[in-house]
């Protein structure tokens, strides 16, 4: 599954949100809603900006989110497995 996504744009950190809150500093996240598992997940981006990477905690499914342009600015995904 891959899905095209293009959250550069007006990107900013969240006022207080730093590492020792658990966040990664400067890079943007989404959540990913994996339905067999009933789990969310956090999924930071790519240190090379490219992509966001998640696997399902139950059945191992991978799922890769490309960024580029003409994508969307959505930041919840449902996967089902």
């Amino acid at each position: 599954m891959h899905g095209r996504i293009d959250i550069l744009v007006g990107e900013t950190p969240e006022p207080g949100g730093g590492a020792g809150r658990g966040r990664a500093v400067g890079r943007p996240s989404i959540q990913v809603w994996f339905a067999c598992a009933g789990a969310y997940q956090r999924v930071f981006r790519a240190v090379d900006g490219s992509k966001y990477q998640a696997r399902c905690p139950k059945c191992g499914k991978e799922v890769r989110f490309l960024v580029g342009p003409g994508g969307t600015s959505q930041r919840v995904f449902e996967v089902r497995c």
